[in-house]
């Protein structure tokens, strides 16, 4: 009988040797970063000097103009001197929106789009800046994707003297032209966020890990090497009072006309760094590295700020709860939070509770509403209600009882 345990051990250690242990990359990943502003201001143009960037960090890539997403499209007119002062290896791109690339006979049309980009390009060599690569930001329709890469074989031999490249779509990667596009591209990035249009009755997240890993492997079935583009920034999607969704807010104060209510769509720092995690392994050593979108900027309220974003490129966690400042006057009880971390974080629901006496009145400011509780008093999002961004601090009301008495304030859900 004294057998047996050995002989169970020895099984035990056999299966365990089967198994593949994770083997680190050959290479580390490289980092970059979009620099998508359509409008460059002295702030903005001045912060990029003495910014203390992320370990790992070596390139930027700049917007440089959009087209068909507005009537006319638009011209980016970067701050080249700052951007080559970063030091930082610069590329640039061009979004191109569907609204005048669909419906011609040459559909589709990156006419406009390739213009701004070579208009950007040749200002940069004017400036004396060295361009690494260019970049197509197309969405474009998965029954065009054959065309698409004419187009953009076309564009190649037109402008021989730039690595071109293109971002992917997760829904590419079983359509039969896909494979065409990236053998005519110099390059390619498959942008792993933001993949599903949002919707109020069924709820999607910004980026998830285990789909955005499921993707990957798909598209290192090609054997080419590609990079993937992960979140920075949370988005605020509207709909209208019947549940119809409207568009989506970045960093603008106005809402889409007929918002009736919101829902925020932030990127889950722990979901990031979990992935990152996995690519360290060398089955993914075709990824090359990570373009994140976006890179951040003082006075962001929807983006990580820098050390939150250096803290996750380290594969680091990201604190994730807010703070409660509780004010007792007498009976009177005034409630505000602090958003402490790197990451904006949707307005909490906050409930406060008390006992031995009863509640003389109560008011929310702008971005709740107080509504009576099983215990007391909730304060709820409203349902515009925005980000708390990082390092904010907000009033959220205030509740006056009969008579001084100890309360609990704590926030649902935590």
């Amino acid at each position: 009988m004294s057998r047996w345990p050995a002989l169970l051990l020895g099984l035990a250690c056999g299966v365990a040797g089967c198994r593949e242990r994770p083997v680190p990359r050959p290479t580390p990943l490289t980092h970059a970063a979009y620099v998508w502003r359509q409008g460059w201001d002295a702030s903005a143009r001045d912060s990029l000097a003495g910014r203390n960037w992320p370990a790992g960090l070596t390139e930027l890539n700049v917007l440089v103009g959009e087209c068909g997403l507005a009537p006319l499209g638009r011209r980016v007119y970067p701050p080249w001197a700052a951007l080559r002062a970063t030091g930082k290896t610069l590329s640039l791109s061009v979004r191109i929106g569907t609204r005048h690339a669909l419906g011609g006979a040459d559909e589709p049309d990156l006419a406009e789009g390739l213009a701004l980009l070579r208009q950007g390009w040749a200002e940069a060599q004017v400036a004396g800046v060295t361009v690494a690569a260019v970049q197509v930001d197309f969405d474009c329709p998965s029954r065009l994707l054959g065309a698409y890469a004419d187009r953009i074989a076309s564009a190649k031999r037109a402008w021989p003297e730039v690595r071109l490249t293109v971002t992917a779509l997760p829904t590419w990667l079983q359509e039969p032209g896909f494979t065409r596009l990236i053998a005519a591209a110099d390059g390619w990035t498959l942008q792993l966020h933001g993949t599903q249009r949002p919707n109020l009755a069924k709820p999607a997240p910004l980026f998830a890990e285990v789909p955005a890993l499921g993707w990957i492997e798909q598209a290192e079935s090609f054997g080419q090497p590609f990079r993937i583009a992960l979140p920075t920034y949370a988005y605020l999607a509207c709909y209208s009072a019947s549940g119809a969704y409207l568009g989506v807010r970045a960093e603008s104060a106005e809402l889409p006309k007929g918002t009736a209510r919101t829902q925020g769509l932030p990127a889950d720092p722990a979901q990031v760094v979990r992935l990152l995690a996995q690519l360290e392994d060398r089955r993914h050593a075709l990824v090359l590295g990570v373009d994140w979108f976006r890179l951040p900027f003082p006075g962001d309220r929807q983006n990580w700020t820098m050390a939150g974003w250096a803290q996750v490129i380290a594969r680091q966690g990201m604190p994730s709860a807010c703070l409660l400042e509780v004010k007792a006057d007498g009976p009177l009880v005034d409630v505000a939070v602090v958003n402490p971390t790197g990451q904006p974080l949707p307005m909490p629901t906050l409930e406060v509770a008390w006992t031995g006496a009863r509640v003389l009145g109560t008011d929310a400011t702008m971005d709740w509403t107080a509504v009576a509780a099983s215990a007391g008093v909730a304060f709820r999002p409203h349902p515009l209600a925005g980000f708390l961004a990082p390092g904010e601090r907000r009033v959220v009301g205030w509740v006056r009882l009969t008579e001084a008495r100890p309360v609990q304030v704590r926030v649902v859900g935590e």
